[in-house]
């Protein structure tokens, strides 16, 4: 096999790896948009947020795990460091979609709907990028 066909095959690995992180992805994010949009004007953004992202976050950590990156590691360990490190990236992706929030809506004036479609495009390549290369890595 030569050097360009081992990167063809390589592109097309992370192409299909991140299909699959979009589909896990978009799995979670119907779960938790769905939460904001009938909480956000009941509890407020914040708490319809929170409600939202823990959801989210537990529908993905395990589609993430065994259907995108292929990690089959469930040994105590493996998955309490996995966990903790899931949850670390959960919290930095918390604050930087409630600050995106704030920033948007209170600040910017925009609506909270689109507010949160940006801040989900901005969480999303930084969650991919983190899982990829630090939390389910090879």
């Amino acid at each position: 096999m030569n050097f360009s066909s081992l990167r063809s095959l390589r592109t097309k690995i992370l192409s299909r790896q991140f299909l699959r992180y979009l589909l896990v992805g978009a799995s979670a994010w119907v779960v938790d948009f769905v939460i904001f949009i009938v909480f956000y004007s009941i509890i407020g953004i914040v708490w319809a947020q929170t409600a939202a992202r823990i959801t989210g976050a537990l529908v993905s950590f395990m589609g993430h795990k065994i259907f995108v990156f292929n990690d089959f590691k469930f040994s105590r360990h493996a998955l309490r460091q996995q966990a903790f490190l899931y949850l670390l990236l959960w919290l930095l992706s918390y604050a930087i979609s409630i600050g995106s929030l704030i920033l948007l809506v209170d600040l910017l004036m925009i609506q909270p709907i689109p507010s949160k479609l940006i801040t989900e495009a901005i969480i999303i390549c930084i969650n991919f990028l983190t899982m990829r290369r630090i939390i389910f890595s090879p």
